[in-house]
């Protein structure tokens, strides 16, 4: 196996492990099938084609100076939580940006609006089964980093995941053919 397919198995793999409901939930079960459904597409995706959407509950309930509007959020990058990382380094890459979302309906509007080629989803099980489902409908590869720490509130990721997700890529052509069965 080459080495960019063992890095990104390793990858995936590091995504399966970190997952916050790691007990074969169906809906992780679906994101983590997802993941390596998408991931070559995903990984071949430049990074000026591709859109981060991450759940308003990352935010820090009691400081997160975010300006809501509407159905999301925009960052102020205070400092509070870790989105204001996430979306200093998708612009530093180049992405087409970060939206924080209120909820997992306001995705396919969001879709038809940004019009990525990729799309990386940070969420719990069930809001990444269903965002997975809806970027597949829209013909649009998605991976989603499960959070570490479910609820509606002050959740958590493993921010070294989101970002070796937002980092990594192959140039088209390169990289495995295809992904081992999970």
């Amino acid at each position: 196996m080459s080495e960019a397919a063992l890095d990104l198995e390793r990858l995936l793999e590091r995504l399966a492990a970190g997952a916050a409901a790691p007990d074969g939930s169906p809906s992780v079960a679906a994101v983590l099938n997802g993941n390596r459904e998408n991931a070559l597409r995903f990984l071949r995706t430049p990074y000026a084609a591709r859109a981060v959407f991450v759940p308003q509950c990352l935010r820090s309930t009691t400081a997160c100076r975010a300006e809501q509007r509407g159905s999301e959020y925009f960052c102020q990058q205070c400092g509070e939580c870790k989105i204001g990382r996430i979306v200093k380094r998708a612009g530093e890459l180049g992405y087409l940006g970060v939206r924080i979302l209120k909820g997992g309906s306001a995705l396919a509007r969001l879709l038809g609006e940004a019009r990525p080629k990729a799309v990386l989803g940070v969420a719990c099980g069930n809001e990444g089964a269903l965002g997975l489902l809806a970027c597949e409908r829209a013909g649009v590869p998605a991976l989603c980093v499960p959070l570490s720490k479910d609820g509606c509130a002050d959740t958590d990721v493993n921010l070294a995941d989101v970002l070796a997700v937002l980092e990594a890529e192959l140039p088209p052509g390169s990289g495995p053919k295809a992904l081992r069965p999970i």
